[in-house]
């Protein structure tokens, strides 16, 4: 009989075992006892009130298998005697040497050599991984079997117990995900993967060590930071909301993400790379899952979520800056029930071929412009069948990665063009709108296209115009991948600002905000200095490699 252990390790524990064994305790596999068993959780599933709400249902819990998590033979000296990882069917194997005093300890990681490496550790308790073990027994001379569970820790009335199937809940959601991206690339390897789940992980804002980790979210640094407080807000049996936050780790190692992050919701007009980021993230998490079912439970006892149909939902302000738009347009390009204006099923693979590829190499912003403008064009055949998807979310045919003929403009006297051009000793007018909120909404920034035709040191500046004043942050990127900030001007709480670079030829976009989101236009001009031309010491290097302000992915 095994006594159900939940516990943390030394983070070190982490880094101590990359490789299987041959030989365990001086013993070859041929010459050493076997142990072998079934590692299970409970995994809790969601069900839909006739009031339309969603909650767990704690009546209905699943036995799961644990796929791919690391198992180790530990001796009563604490010496790891072998290790391996379970199969698809959970199922591990272990050997030892005879008359052996051992206890198996599984991990809340999944490991394998070269492919993936993803862990579960406590952020409250210095990055501690979890595990659940059995009790030590002598394995004699014979096979000897051992099963391992990971219950919920639910008594019927509340968490009264260890709340152990969690992590491997959340490990369970992930290797979907990570089973879609190997079907349409069987020999794709996986960057490591650090999920920080707690007990303690509140939706408030503050010191990540206690758990203050705002909400679920991606953190561009490859760690998942995942919400676990009971009775307010769980998300490890979610696993839409898991695989959403996966997604953008996806697009940080395999493919590319220019999303500023930060607040947004399915009706909202959201800057083009925030609503294409979301978007992706809401439909891999249906694409991963075979379910265009989402939802996010929350409350007491976990029992007033709220959920969505990515497929069927009534559009709601629907349009190029929608990410309940862009999720029905992925989903619906990849799925098999073809009904309205969906009659192609692509399937996930073609998906996947344009995000590991021209969508990552985009010279524009990542947006459902870019994507569809790449799709179209590997996929010509299915060319009308995607501009009838995307037309039904009232986005008139995608020609190029930019954007250019929309109809569909969220009534923003500033969204069209999406990018503006700027010539070298010429200037434009450019304005920022707060219509549809602050930060990461539509209207909040202007994208504008440079050549730079010869190299040099140029000159950007930014100055009010028409007597609207506001604080003009100037943000320069080299239009390829990595598209990554080059530079920034410095003022901040100025009305103008300028912003001096020594660039190379070739194409660049330019960031134009007003720091402050007023309502606000400006003058932006674009010169070459001399050849004779020296730097002003206040614009020095420190100064002109300034970062724009981004937020976690939610």
């Amino acid at each position: 009989m095994f006594k159900k252990l939940f516990k943390t390790l030394p983070f070190v524990i982490f880094f101590s075992f990359m490789a299987g064994c041959s030989q365990i305790g001086g013993v070859s596999h041929k010459d050493g006892i076997k142990i072998t068993g079934t590692v299970t959780f409970d995994r809790v599933p969601v069900k839909i009130e006739t009031y339309g709400m969603i909650k767990l249902d704690y009546n209905n819990i699943q036995k799961v298998t644990a796929k791919n998590v690391l198992v180790k033979a530990i001796s009563d000296s604490g010496e790891s005697l072998d290790e391996t990882t379970t199969d698809k069917n959970g199922v591990y194997n272990l050997y030892v040497p005879k008359n052996s005093n051992v206890k198996v300890r599984v991990y809340a990681r999944m490991f394998k050599e070269g492919k993936w490496d993803v862990s579960v550790v406590d952020n409250t308790a210095q990055k501690a991984m979890y595990v659940i073990e059995g009790q030590f027994h002598n394995v004699g001379t014979s096979t000897t079997k051992r099963n391992l569970h990971a219950a919920s820790g639910w008594s019927g009335y509340g968490y009264t117990g260890s709340r152990d199937a969690a992590p491997f809940a959340i490990l369970n959601s992930i290797n979907q995900a990570m089973q879609k991206v190997l079907d349409a690339k069987p020999k794709a390897t996986f960057p490591q993967l650090t999920v920080n789940w707690s007990i303690n992980n509140v939706a408030a804002g503050g010191d990540q060590n206690l758990g203050q980790i705002v909400t679920s979210n991606y953190d561009g640094n490859s760690n998942l930071w995942i919400l676990g407080d009971a009775n307010s807000d769980t998300d490890e049996y979610d696993d839409h909301i898991i695989v959403h936050e996966w997604g953008h780790f996806f697009e940080d190692k395999f493919s590319r993400s220019d999303s500023i992050g930060g607040p947004h919701s399915a009706g909202d007009a959201l800057d083009i790379r925030v609503a294409f980021g979301e978007g992706w993230g809401n439909a891999l998490s249906a694409i991963a899952t075979d379910n265009p079912i989402y939802f996010d439970t929350a409350g007491q006892n976990q029992s007033s979520g709220w959920f969505m149909d990515i497929e069927n939902a009534s559009p709601q302000n629907p349009g190029w800056f929608s990410e309940a738009s862009i999720q029905r347009i992925l989903y619906d390009l990849y799925d098999s029930n073809n009904d309205g204006s969906d009659k192609l099923s692509l399937g996930f693979e073609p998906i996947f071929d344009v995000m590991v590829d021209k969508e990552k190499n985009t010279p524009a912003f990542t947006s459902i412009f870019s994507f569809i403008h790449a799709l179209k064009s590997e996929n010509s055949g299915d060319a009308y069948k995607i501009d009838q998807i995307v037309a039904a979310e009232q986005i008139s045919s995608i020609r190029d990665e930019y954007g250019n003929y929309r109809t569909n403009t969220a009534n923003g006297t500033y969204t069209e063009p999406l990018y503006h051009t700027l010539d070298v000793g010429r200037s434009i007018t450019q304005c920022n709108k707060n219509r549809n909120g602050v930060y990461n909404k539509l209207g909040n920034r202007t994208f504008i296209k440079i050549n730079i035709p010869s190299s040099g040191y140029y000159n950007f500046t930014a100055q009010p115009y028409g007597g609207e004043y506001g604080d003009p942050d100037i943000v320069i990127y080299k239009a390829e991948y990595p598209l990554e900030s080059m530079g920034m001007s410095p003022l901040e709480g100025s009305t103008s600002d300028t912003l001096e670079m020594n660039l190379n030829a070739g194409n660049y976009l330019l960031e134009i905000y007003d720091a402050s989101f007023n309502n606000s236009c400006f003058n932006v001009s674009l010169n070459k200095m001399g050849s004779s031309y020296k730097p002003t010491k206040s614009f020095s290097k420190q100064q002109r490699s300034r970062k724009p302000k981004r937020l976690p992915q939610y």
